[in-house]
């Protein structure tokens, strides 16, 4: 029996990055896609959500899309034939969307609007680009074989579980079934303000193969004994480190009396490398030479695609020197430097003063001495003003014991005499000083 060739794309993202450097990005990727799942056979095309980046895209970007979407209709005579929906009305159906290489496609959290409100894939099915699923199925014929294609396009995450329970979706007797989602999955989760209420054990029983879009690297897992595959996005959003250890692409499979499934690497992709420094108490004269340095060193590297700049994301970690600020560290000077060889994004959020990590140490051991509320407070101040010019001025514990007492008027007075003792003496300086350079 001839098999069916169905080529799995997902999170082509168009139009994220727009007005950068990596504006055309998207679009390269989702082109060389669609062009080399065609050049592969391809019968079918099913797209898991995420076409385009937001919920209303610009005209620009819809006009790339409409370019990109338009091929596998006009790539010579349709091999598959629609043979019966399931909870989708046939009259959605442009007879267009079925000439050529049908694309069947779900929509995402990036384009889920409110309910009444038309989103880009439904505007894309109007127009006869696609087939939009959202609790319904499709079943086509081709190859000699028949194919149930059931999809959930994406719902919020906290009703994830219960949706997929009340849409209760059966396999097709006959069929080769495959259910496709646009959601996180138990542990396969986008992003950490993410809850995911569904589970691997929550699907269905029952389908040949489980596809989920939405999580933007690619996974091979399974699921009731049956392949679960995350094709991962065609472009990155994330600049992570698994994105730079894991390529871009999407699956070819064929459906015969097994399924044989290939990853397909896309070659239009930008180089990225990920990097991870480590200070201990560095200058920032130090952090400046060694960024440089690691750049350097990484652009000599080998490259999959000379044709763009590379990315390239380095994360700084660590300690600062005492006297040093992280604010001090000129990032985007750097960017700028090497902006003629490399799309460059340094991260330092994760570098740290020095007295972090000792006020860190000191808290915890504050806590394995038990001390009451009271008391450690009491040292959480005095820590505090330790390193504060003229401290012992400071009646720390007379302060603390005025504020506890809610007597604020009091303690500013404090404070505030110290203050101007402190104000005087610097003005004195001041005039030795003048006197001293004359």
């Amino acid at each position: 029996m001839i098999g069916l060739k169905l080529a799995v794309i997902s999170d082509p993202h168009l139009g994220t990055k727009w007005g950068s450097p990596r504006e055309q990005d998207s679009f390269d990727q989702f082109r060389e896609a669609i062009e080399r799942a065609m050049g592969y056979g391809a019968q079918l095309i099913l797209i898991l959500g995420d076409i385009f980046d937001t919920r209303i895209p610009r005209q620009e970007i819809w006009a790339q899309a409409l370019r990109i979407l338009s091929l596998p209709l006009a790539h010579g005579r349709n091999s598959v034939r629609l043979v019966r929906t399931i909870d989708k009305d046939t009259k959605e159906i442009s007879p267009v969307a079925l000439r050529g290489i049908p694309v069947v496609a779900l929509h995402g959290n990036h384009e889920r609007r409110t309910k009444g409100l038309t989103n880009p894939v439904e505007a894309l099915e109007a127009a006869g680009l696609v087939i939009h699923l959202h609790h319904n199925s499709l079943v086509f014929e081709g190859g000699g074989r028949l194919i149930a294609i059931h999809g959930m396009s994406n719902v919020p995450e906290q009703y994830a579980s219960k949706v997929l329970k009340m849409w209760n979706p059966k396999p097709v007797e006959g069929a080769f079934n495959v259910l496709a989602l646009h959601q996180s999955i138990g542990q396969y989760v986008y992003s950490g303000e993410e809850t995911p209420t569904l589970d691997v054990s929550d699907l269905p029983p029952g389908f040949d193969l489980y596809l989920c879009g939405h999580i933007h690297y690619r996974n091979e897992a399974s699921a009731h004994g049956r392949p679960l595959i995350f094709p991962g996005s065609t472009e990155r959003t994330q600049l992570i480190k698994v994105e730079a250890e894991v390529p871009k692409g999407f699956y070819m499979l064929e459906i015969g009396e097994g399924l044989r499934l290939e990853f397909i690497e896309l070659k239009k992709q930008r180089d990225f490398y990920y990097e991870e420094m480590r200070f201990d108490g560095a200058t920032i004269f130090e952090i400046d030479n060694a960024v440089r340095v690691k750049l350097n060193e990484i652009l000599q590297r080998p490259r999959k695609n000379p044709n763009k700049l590379p990315m390239i994301r380095l994360r700084l970690m660590g300690t600062l020197a005492k006297e040093a600020s992280r604010s001090e560290f000129d990032d985007r000077l750097i960017s700028e430097d090497f902006a003629d060889r490399a799309i460059v994004v340094i991260g330092k959020a994760d570098l740290q003063a020095p007295e972090i990590g000792e006020k860190v140490q000191m808290l915890r051991e504050l806590r394995e001495q038990r001390l009451s509320m009271d008391e450690t407070a009491m040292r959480l101040l005095e820590d505090s003003l330790r390193d504060a010019a003229q401290v012992s001025m400071f009646d720390v514990r007379s302060l603390y014991n005025l504020l506890v007492a809610d007597r604020v008027d009091e303690a500013l007075q404090n404070v505030y005499r110290v203050v101007e003792s402190l104000v005087k003496a610097d003005v004195k300086e001041k005039k030795d000083d003048n006197v001293c350079q004359t």
